[in-house]
């Protein structure tokens, strides 16, 4: 990836951003090419260039959209092992941020939500496990809607109606 001034690109956990500059500055005591990223609410990150080539990457593509669709829709089967055994790996999977892996974790979410509600109890994820569910979809929810050119409340919608419906 080139790391243009300009290209919008998806950091992990902080969602889109765009390449606002690269420039040369002192890097741990030494001369070193940095990225400039913007992201959203007037956040602006300076990364060394080698770092920002291993933790941005491009939007997702279509073929991306397709098997985030995939994922979404597709029947799963939960873990029954407790949230804070299942903890680690879908923290590791939210920041690392692709978005099929969101995709993932906003299925299991979603799916666990239905089976608490249909067994009559309290209907809510965890505390916890509930903030991750919703991070994760809103880093997914701003992708595609970055990805497809929708408004934020379409590619949630557009989430809703994959959930909804099975493979």
């Amino acid at each position: 990836m080139k790391l243009a001034v300009g290209d919008v690109v998806v950091y992990g956990t902080h969602g889109i951003g765009r390449i606002a500059a690269r420039k040369e500055q002192d890097v741990l005591g030494a001369k070193g090419k940095v990225v400039v990223l913007e992201l959203a609410e007037g956040l602006t990150v300076t990364l060394p260039l080698d770092r920002a080539q291993e933790q941005l990457r491009p939007l997702a593509s279509e073929a991306d959209m397709r098997r985030v669709q995939e994922t979404l829709r597709g029947e799963r089967v939960l873990s029954v092992d407790p949230w804070l055994s299942r903890r680690r790996a879908t923290l590791a999977k939210l920041t690392g941020g692709d978005p099929v892996e969101l995709a993932e974790i906003v299925g299991d979410g979603a799916q666990r939500e239905r089976t608490l509600r249909a067994n009559g109890s309290n209907p809510q994820l965890s505390p916890g496990e509930r903030e991750i569910f919703v991070k994760a979809w809103q880093l997914l929810s701003g992708e595609i809607a970055q990805a497809r050119g929708l408004e934020q409340a379409e590619a949630d919608s557009w989430i809703d109606e994959q959930l909804s419906q099975k493979s």
